[in-house]
């Protein structure tokens, strides 16, 4: 009997795509790039290894961990296999694609277990691989049945419904997920840059204020720019005609509930007031109200404007913001489950990296619709 074949009928093509899907591609890079970090960092003390962890049935692993590695190489697994059933041929074997990402899966598996070996605090074990390429295979199975077919469909449907054609949009949609996924962590001051304190970072004897107008006033400064910034960023994907204030509140609410969230279930009692200040509150309102200012000006200049915003909100932020030993940071959360390192380095790298990804790319869009008003 032969093996099933994909049937593209149901997935729409990209309207505008240069038909090399690089969007894809880059996603799916970025990704592997994310699971190599949360695999071997801290990326200091490597050795040569004192023996070869993954014959070694470890004696002891907790439900957290399997969960979490069978979960990490799911959407690897479905990222694969949504690139593969988009260039596959109508032919194309469905087995065949299983297979090669699951294949593909243990193999990235295989090398991360393998380098831990040589990492003094990192331990390889053959748990974890069997945990990966299971979550792999999940991934690629599911996007491979006529319903995972039909959500992928839906997706790329609803997104060419609601967002503009073409690479520009894509990449700003991969940076508006990576601005949530930022959101994950809850010592990251909503539009800020830097860190919750510490109370042991600042003095004990005259610990500053938050009303303070010396760190009011510049903390506000910094927050409207990066929400006006934002705001103007998210109009810039809507396709044309698509009014952009109730997408850009929608998305700022989500993050905010996102941030919330984490914080209450993350973080010990103390530092949980901490996640809403009195310039969280002020700029975040301000800046929507400046940005509905600037959101019926033509698409170029506000690209422009967005220039501006971004640039000039993430100089404030790091001139205002408080940066104290990553250690110390660590210390503020109430989670026991490890993988806490990998996880605020990761998030913290995504924040600190997010405007000058968009700076880069708005001032991209700015130059290439010369014509555009």
């Amino acid at each position: 009997m032969s093996s099933p074949t994909f049937d593209h009928a149901v997935i729409p093509a990209s309207t505008g795509s240069t038909g090399r899907n690089s969007v894809g591609h880059g996603v799916l890079l970025i990704y592997a790039m994310a699971l190599v970090y949360a695999s071997l960092n801290p990326f200091f003390g490597w050795r040569a290894p004192e023996s070869f962890g993954l014959i070694n049935w470890p004696r002891y692993h907790s439900a957290f961990d399997i969960i979490l590695n069978v979960m990490s190489y799911i959407p690897l697994g479905g990222m694969l296999a949504a690139v593969r059933v988009r260039e596959a041929r109508r032919n194309h074997s469905i087995t065949a694609v299983i297979s090669g990402v699951t294949l593909a899966g243990f193999a990235l598996s295989f090398i991360m277990e393998c380098l831990q070996t040589m990492l003094p605090v990192r331990v390889a074990s053959p748990v974890d691989l069997i945990a990966n390429t299971s979550g792999a295979l999940i991934g690629a199975s599911v996007l491979a049945t006529r319903w995972g077919r039909a959500a992928l469909a839906r997706t790329l449907t609803w997104r060419h419904r609601y967002f503009a054609a073409g690479d520009e949009c894509s990449w700003g949609l991969l940076l508006v997920g990576a601005w949530f996924v930022a959101q994950l962590n809850p010592l990251i001051p909503f539009f800020e840059a830097g860190h919750i304190a510490n109370p042991s970072d600042l003095s004990a004897l005259a610990p500053p204020s938050a009303y303070d107008p010396l760190v009011l006033l510049p903390q506000t400064v910094g927050i409207v720019l990066n929400v006006c910034g934002f705001a103007l960023f998210l109009s810039l994907l809507l396709r044309p005609g698509k009014r952009a204030m109730p997408g850009v509140l929608l998305t700022v609410a989500l993050g905010f509930i996102t941030k919330i969230s984490v914080a209450s279930l993350m973080l010990k009692a103390p530092q949980l007031a901490s996640s809403l200040g009195p310039a969280t509150i002020i700029g975040v309102s301000a800046g929507l109200l400046i940005f509905a200012c600037f959101a019926r000006i033509g698409y170029r200049w506000r690209a422009f404007c967005a220039t501006l915003f971004i640039f000039a909100g993430g100089l404030m932020a790091k001139m205002s913001s408080i940066y104290g030993a990553f250690d110390e940071t660590l210390r503020l959360f109430n989670w026991p489950h490890g993988h806490l390192t990998s996880f605020a380095g990761l998030t913290r790298w995504l924040h600190e990296s997010w405007p000058l990804l968009a700076f880069m790319l708005v001032a991209w869009i700015f130059v290439r619709h010369r014509q555009t008003q």
